[in-house]
């Protein structure tokens, strides 16, 4: 018999300076879900914190300065998980992410521990072009996520999941920032856990977003996520089936 979520679910959203989204996003959640939600401010410096103090009725974690969104992420598990929950699933506030797949998501998990969305699965006509370096350096890492682990992932950096709660305890997530994906997926792997991806239109609203100093250039960025995936190669031991690539 498949598993399925109760209604122990958690919506985390994650929050840095989207002053302009939060509103929206957890207005879009709410006319699609009815159960508890977190917000996790990591650190922002412009009006994020008095939006998300207005918010009724919803749960919510700062970080005194800006630690990373994988930090954010990490405190999200850690929150469901102290707090009893069963089911988690995250989504950006950048409004890049549709509201309307969180009871989806809740749904159709399954058997699965990471249920992961993805902007690639499916060619949807309203997709939005993906910026050209974005799309590279994704599936660059997503090619080497898959010849290491063999999940058969089309978009290793996607934001919105759905995830089994019990799973997540058994993780050590020390990446904060956006090189987070690779040491989870990396992870997840050495845990055994149960991957799918399910099909999300692809929208793309800012696409003068910025990663921070030297990661808004493509190839230091590429440095990086290639540095964190070598680095939990060497932690976990182990061994990739061929050698690690640094193109499409």
């Amino acid at each position: 018999m498949a598993k399925t979520c109760s209604s122990l679910r958690l919506v985390a959203v994650p929050v840095y300076n989207e002053e302009t989204h939060i509103d929206g996003v957890v207005k879009a959640i709410r006319e699609n879900y009815s159960g508890d939600i977190l917000l996790i401010n990591d650190g922002s410096t412009d009006d994020s914190s008095k939006i998300i103090a207005n918010q009724k009725g919803i749960a919510s974690l700062t970080h005194k300065k800006n630690l990373g969104y994988g930090k954010s992420l990490v405190d999200a598990f850690a929150y469901a998980g102290e707090n009893g929950y069963h089911c988690l699933v995250t989504i950006d506030c950048d409004e890049q992410h549709e509201p309307s797949q969180i009871p989806v998501i809740f749904e159709k998990m399954g058997d699965y521990d990471i249920f992961s969305a993805s902007r690639y699965l499916e060619d949807y006509e309203k997709n939005d072009a993906a910026p050209k370096d974005r799309y590279r350096i994704n599936q660059i890492i997503t090619r080497n996520i898959n010849n290491i682990t063999g999940y058969h992932l089309t978009d290793g950096f996607c934001g919105m999941k759905g995830y089994r709660v019990e799973a997540l305890k058994k993780f050590d997530l020390k990446e904060s920032g956006y090189a987070f994906p690779i040491e989870f997926w990396i992870q997840a792997h050495k845990l055994g856990l149960t991957v799918g991806e399910f099909p999300i239109q692809r929208i793309y609203k800012n696409l003068d977003r910025t990663f921070g100093g030297r990661l808004d250039d493509p190839d230091n960025r590429l440095d990086y996520y290639m540095e964190v995936l070598e680095r939990e190669l060497k932690r976990w031991q182990i061994s990739s089936q061929s050698a690690l690539t640094r193109t499409i």
